[in-house]
């Protein structure tokens, strides 16, 4: 059975671990290193602070063609940059159609 990882800040990631997903705690100098560590085909979905993302984005988006594991963009506890909504609002377009997300008169 495949798992669900977390890959971001201490202050962000720690928290899912009490929901049992699998951590990797991301420092400056840590970023390539926790990606190495993780055995891709292990897991389901992997999320990804913005932060997370924004370090990794080539590696990432390298492995998004694949149907497994599925990546997820998230928020960081800390610092909130937008591409987490952003990312979302494109995927949920593509799939029906139309910005469900958007206010009347603003997108």
């Amino acid at each position: 059975m495949r798992k669900i990882a977390i890959i971001g800040d201490k202050t962000s990631a720690l928290g899912f671990k009490a929901l049992g997903v699998d951590v990797f705690i991301m420092g400056r100098e840590e970023t390539f290193k926790v990606w190495e560590k993780i055995s891709f085909d292990d897991y389901a979905i992997i999320l990804l602070t913005e932060q997370a993302y924004l370090e990794l984005k080539n590696l990432v988006e390298e492995k998004m063609n694949q149907d497994l594991p599925v990546f997820l963009i998230i928020p960081s506890a800390a610092v909130q940059l937008g591409l987490a909504k952003s990312r979302l609002r494109k995927i949920i377009e593509k799939a029906v159609g139309v910005d469900i997300l958007a206010k009347e008169g603003r997108t």
